[in-house]
């Protein structure tokens, strides 16, 4: 598809687009009856948090560090006494099978709501028509493949660009270079809307991107403002992501005239 403009919309996927928050936590509630109905012993929740642990601290600034699967391996491996078997990789497979099916139903069902139905998704549709809109994240090609299809419209336009598919997550220089690289684009002609401070947020204002912070998806109101903040490129405050859509619309549609 050839876009009239020459700017670049960046979105942050996870709790900007999606509501992954939520969605994790009912994955993880119903994982806990699934472990507990398998018998595979120990208090899933406390297992559960001490692997997360360990892995973040392990892989540390690699993709890797959101892989249930490797949570599940360790898990089986503190939680059995007798010592991890070849038997027991079935069980370690079917968990992160069963975190996959939860997490995408909540997504499911979520999308089906009205605000997604008659507000963003429509906007998104309009927007991915208009501008080159790229979509950033720090995870896994695999499992933001599985979100988006379970949540976003079909026929919704974007390029995915994943941490691991980069090698290196935001807020990096490597993976924001990688970024613009990509999209042909000039830093000053484009803009980033996420909800994380530190990885969106300032990760884009390091490269000269600017931004809108969009703390909750669903918040009361309209008004941006910008932040008092000194920077190398300007970032505003949306009290939610549809508002962020529209003024990064009208940013985008000002900078082309």
């Amino acid at each position: 598809m050839v876009f009239l403009s020459d700017m670049a919309l960046f979105l942050d996927l996870d709790n900007t687009l999606l509501p992954s928050k939520p969605a994790y936590k009912y994955a993880l509630t119903e994982c806990a009856k699934d472990w507990e109905n398998r018998k595979l012993g120990g208090d899933f929740l406390s297992l559960y948090e001490s692997a997360r642990t360990k892995v973040k601290n392990q892989l540390v600034g690699h993709s890797s560090n959101r892989l249930r699967l490797l949570c599940f391996k360790l898990m089986l491996d503190e939680s059995l006494s007798s010592g991890f078997q070849t038997k027991d990789i079935i069980d370690v497979l079917w968990m992160e099978e069963r975190y996959h099916f939860h997490f995408l139903s909540y997504l499911k069902n979520e999308s089906k709501k009205e605000n997604y139905q008659t507000k963003l998704f429509p906007k998104l549709l309009a927007l991915s028509n208009k501008f080159p809109i790229f979509l950033t994240t720090n995870e896994t090609l695999r499992t933001q493949l599985l979100k988006v299809s379970s949540f976003l419209p079909d026929h919704f336009r974007f390029t995915l660009i994943t941490s691991e598919e980069v090698g290196h997550e935001k807020p990096t220089t490597e993976f924001f270079s990688y970024l613009l690289e990509l999209a042909k684009e000039n830093p000053e002609d484009c803009i980033l809307l996420g909800d994380n401070w530190d990885d969106d947020v300032l990760g884009a204002n390091r490269h000269g991107i600017a931004s809108v912070h969009v703390p909750e998806m669903w918040d009361e109101g309209r008004e941006v403002n910008e932040y008092p903040f000194e920077s190398s490129a300007p970032i505003w405050k949306a009290p939610n992501t549809v508002a962020a859509l529209d003024f990064a619309e009208l940013w985008l549609s000002k900078r082309q005239k």
